[in-house]
């Protein structure tokens, strides 16, 4: 809630219209910034002790050097900061403005919500403490607005006028009506015409109290240079007056008693440093026979480090000797060790070449059993080639000499037919049986030179040698020869079928040249063809055979 300073009564319209005025006119001088403080300003103790206290109540900041120059930013922070920390009474104090956008009016032109101390300045300017557009609007509500900008000037330095006006206008709700007439009879100042109308008020009732800030601050003077710059010292002392000097009081006394207690504890540390250098002195006495003895003891002590020295000496030589020793030792060991790895290395190789050894016995003897029965079985095998060599040759013998003797029978039999051609030898039907016989004897020599019996007995007696042979081998070679015989065997078959056939032939060849001589020469020439062709297809199959048994013996014997 925000403090509104009530004006005086009596005032009118006009002159706060031309307060505000010049108000500006003020604002507007005050922006040019001062130039450098080449000799500083003499800081009172009372001053000093006000800044300190501030300080400590966190009214003030703690960096803030009490010599340097106010500005009007701080003098306005610092009044809104001491008015919430230590006012007592809430009808009082005055509190920080907010900031609503497109509601909150300005107070200043060159305060705006981004300014840091926007909050304090606004504060003041909105409870009617200083002169700003605010006031200036309530005064001229009435009349036409004046649009002209309104400055706050935050960085010029604050007046002294400013300094008691601000806080005389915090403190008193309602000032004395006054003029500089009547503050020349109070104050005596010789520039009263410098000071602003406005200002006249506030100085009056400054100057009414015991404890004024003017005085505080200023001391002495009958010159008030209004437009004077003031030190934050001076500031700090014109904050602590008023409602505040009891609080400020009150912390000056325990800064005063804070100082006391530490002057206290110098003292009590000076009669402590006298003691202890008294302490100290005796000490020292005590030390230096101290010393001697400890001296004596360190001589006795370093006599008793070189025997102990000498003693480890000959202790190390002795550690050395057995050192050397216990390496010689160790390294005989070693060798040892090393001789008795190898021995046993070279045991563990002779056990295992023994081992190897009797493996590789054990596999030579194996090796040697197989080759045994391998030069058994090759002899076995050549045993059983050579007999079914000779008993290929054998069969080859009778059928060479079989084809041999079919050869001279078809020779014999062609001789026949030619010398009958020759002889002209002509059959008649139903002539004396002289014919016959004739015929009869003719067909007999044939017989005679051309018998099978001769043949198929010859290929018995074959068949009975290979089955001798057969019996007294066994495997593949007796499996050829067992083949072998079954062709004979087949081919005597064949030859005992073909005999009755051909006797029957001759028989109906007999009868057929009697009834029919004409004819007997055509069949008896084409039995005769067929007999030879059959009897040397037959020997021709057993040589093939034969030959074909031969190669597949020899080529088993050379696998």
């Amino acid at each position: 809630m925000m403090l509104v300073v009530v004006q005086k009564e009596g005032q009118g319209l006009a002159e706060g219209i031309s307060s505000s005025l010049e108000g500006n006119i003020i604002s507007e001088t005050l922006q040019v910034l001062p130039g450098k403080v080449l000799v500083p300003a003499v800081v009172d103790q009372v001053q000093g002790q006000a800044l300190a206290a501030l300080q400590v109540l966190k009214v003030i900041e703690a960096e803030v050097q009490p010599g340097d120059l106010c500005t009007r930013r701080e003098y306005a922070r610092w009044l809104v900061s001491a008015s919430s920390a230590l006012s007592r009474n809430s009808i009082s104090k005055v509190y920080p403005a907010m900031y609503i956008e497109n509601v909150t009016e300005l107070a200043f032109d060159d305060i705006t919500p981004e300014d840091p101390d926007f909050s304090s300045i606004q504060g003041l300017a909105e409870a009617g403490l200083i002169s700003s557009r605010l006031s200036r609007n309530d005064m001229l509500s009435s009349l036409d607005e004046d649009e002209s900008p309104f400055y706050f000037s935050p960085e010029s330095p604050l007046s002294r006028q400013d300094l008691v006006s601000w806080k005389m206008a915090l403190e008193k709700r309602n000032l004395p009506k006054a003029d500089k007439e009547v503050l020349y009879q109070i104050s005596g100042f010789i520039d009263t015409d410098k000071i602003h109308p406005d200002a006249c008020p506030a100085l009056v009732a400054d100057l009414s109290g015991e404890q004024g800030i003017i005085t505080l601050a200023f001391g002495y003077t009958r010159l008030f240079q209004p437009g004077k710059p003031v030190t934050k010292a001076q500031a700090a002392i014109a904050l602590a007056t008023g409602e505040y000097s009891d609080l400020v009081s009150e912390e000056l006394a325990r800064i005063e008693a804070e100082s006391i207690a530490e002057n206290a504890v110098d003292a009590h540390n000076a009669l402590v440093a006298e003691v202890e250098k008294d302490v100290n002195a005796s000490f020292q006495k005590d030390l230096s026979i101290e010393r001697e003895k400890i001296d004596a003891v360190e001589k006795m002590a370093e006599e008793a480090r070189h025997e102990l020295e000498r003693l480890r000496s000959e202790r190390e030589e002795d550690n050395v000797a057995l050192m050397k020793e216990r390496a010689a030792v160790e390294s005989e060991m070693e060798v040892l060790s090393r001789l008795r790895h190898e021995v046993e290395e070279q045991l563990e190789s002779l056990l295992s070449n023994k081992v190897e050894i009797s493996y590789e016995k054990e596999r030579i003897s194996k090796l040697r059993k197989e080759a045994e029965n391998e030069s058994q079985e090759i002899a076995r095998l050549q045993y059983d080639l050579e007999v079914e060599r000779k008993a290929l040759s054998m069969a080859r013998a009778w059928a060479e000499d079989e084809a041999k003797r079919a050869r001279e029978q078809a020779k014999v039999l062609e001789e026949a037919r030619d010398r009958w051609e020759r002889q002209g030898i002509k059959v008649v039907v139903d002539n004396d049986l002289r014919e016959e016989a004739l015929a009869e004897v003719t067909w007999l020599d044939a017989g005679k030179q051309f018998s099978v019996e001769g043949t198929v007995s010859r290929a018995e007696n074959l068949m009975d040698k290979l089955k001798a042979i057969a019996t007294n081998i066994k495997g593949k070679s007796r499996d050829i020869i067992d083949k072998i015989i079954q062709k004979i065997a087949l081919l005597v078959s064949n030859l005992r079928e073909w005999i009755p056939q051909a006797g029957k032939e001759a028989g109906e060849l007999k009868d057929a040249a009697i009834s029919k001589a004409s004819r007997s020469a055509q069949e008896l020439q084409q039995s005769t063809l067929e007999f030879s062709l059959a009897l040397k297809e037959g020997a021709k199959r057993v040589v093939e055979d034969c030959r074909g048994g031969v190669e597949k013996l020899t080529q088993k014997f050379k696998t």
